[in-house]
């Protein structure tokens, strides 16, 4: 009997455990939804997308090749958007003229261009040879060194250049008046022409000292280097004659005249402003004179039947003309008793008046033709560079 009332004990209290412990479940699932504000508010937050890594910034390569085009000279990983690190790579005997941005060295690489893709760049090299040409001044001007020049008829000790020792470098240091015209050369016959497309600049500071001008080539290399501001200059003239090249294809092409033919990519003329001229300049006597197909045969003839007579500022020529003659009035110029063919020219384009334009027609090259036979005159004013024409018949 004892037994079993402990049994009945042992049962019950089981019976009580496990109601409680339901209880228990019971009251934890209510607490869960009766939570406090801000515990719902973590329990109800929808899941947020996971944030991406940030993309990696893409590389190129950009390679350095040697002139041949298959030689690796280096090679550099770039950011993309980035630009390319520039550097002078050395060679013996060589001489680096830059970078290229294809293996024919046609065009210059862009350092200040993004890359965006694998790139390659080419070195160009020359041989560094010694130049052993002498240079010179030539030209025509008011100046006395362009007057005596008398585009380059004549070339005195004071017209060459002087080259620096054991290197591709000459200067020369003149007095120049407004309007002298030069280019630089080997010798009168004009070998070896450097003119007004191998100056670096022609203005300092936003003043112009120096245009070029015009030339009997169509390439600005050859045309004239034209003065318009007097001063003292020196002049550097940089030479590579490791890369100089010929026009074997202009027709007047010979072996004999291939100096006149003659250009380089790389040859440069820089210069100086000094002041002031190192001397009194002296005045120069410009006189005119006509020139044509018929009349003078084209030729440069400095008789008085050909020349303009100066009065009052004014120079006049009477003189008859055939029909169609095509002709213009050309300059002399003489200082210290040096005369020297002008760089002045008096053409269709310096008329202005109707009356006078009656009389003549103008050329593709802005000569004047003459209308009729007959006879001519011709006032002209350098003051004002104006051209006027009268005719009889």
């Amino acid at each position: 009997m004892r037994k079993g009332k402990i049994s009945l004990g042992i049962a019950t209290a089981l019976l009580s455990t496990l109601i409680l412990s339901g209880c228990q479940d019971k009251t934890a699932t209510v607490d869960s939804a009766d939570t406090p504000s801000e515990v719902q508010a973590d329990t109800q937050t929808e899941p947020q997308e996971q944030e991406s890594a940030p993309e990696e910034e893409q590389a190129y390569t950009v390679t350095f090749y040697d002139t041949d085009g298959t030689t690796v000279l280096s090679e550099e990983t770039v950011q993309g958007g980035d630009t390319a690190t520039e550097y002078t790579p050395e060679k013996e005997d060589q001489i680096f003229m830059g970078w290229f941005a294809t293996p024919t060295l046609a065009h210059e690489f862009d350092f200040t261009q993004a890359i965006t893709q694998d790139t390659d760049v080419f070195a160009g090299f020359m041989e560094n040879i010694e130049d052993t040409r002498t240079f010179a001044i030539l030209g025509s001007g008011t100046s006395p060194l362009m007057a005596a020049s008398n585009w380059g008829k004549t070339i005195n000790e004071e017209h060459y250049m002087t080259k620096a020792e054991g290197e591709n470098i000459y200067t020369i240091t003149v007095d120049l008046c407004e309007g002298d015209e030069f280019q630089f050369a080997i010798d009168s016959s004009w070998s070896n022409q450097r003119g007004g497309g191998y100056m670096l600049n022609t203005d300092l500071d936003g003043t112009d000292y120096f245009v070029v001008s015009g030339g009997l080539s169509e390439s600005s290399q050859k045309s004239n280097i034209k003065c318009v501001k007097e001063g003292n200059y020196t002049f550097t003239l940089k030479t590579y004659p490791g890369a100089d090249v010929y026009d074997t294809g202009n027709s007047y092409y010979t072996e004999d005249t291939k100096e006149n033919y003659n250009s380089n990519p790389y040859d440069t003329i820089e210069w100086t402003y000094n002041g002031e001229a190192s001397v009194e300049l002296s005045d120069a006597e410009v006189t005119y004179f006509i020139k044509g197909a018929v009349i003078t045969g084209w030729e440069d003839k400095y008789d008085t039947q050909y020349g303009l007579v100066e009065k009052d500022g004014i120079h006049t020529l009477t003189i008859d003309l055939e029909e169609g003659d095509e002709f213009l009035l050309t300059s002399l110029i003489t200082v210290d008793g040096n005369s020297s063919v002008g760089n002045e020219y008096v053409r269709y384009s310096n008329i202005s008046d109707e009356t006078s334009l009656s009389y003549v027609d103008g050329s593709e090259n802005y000569n004047m033709i003459a209308k009729k036979a007959g006879t001519y005159t011709f006032n002209y004013d350098p003051a004002t560079q104006e051209l006027k024409v009268d005719f009889t018949e």
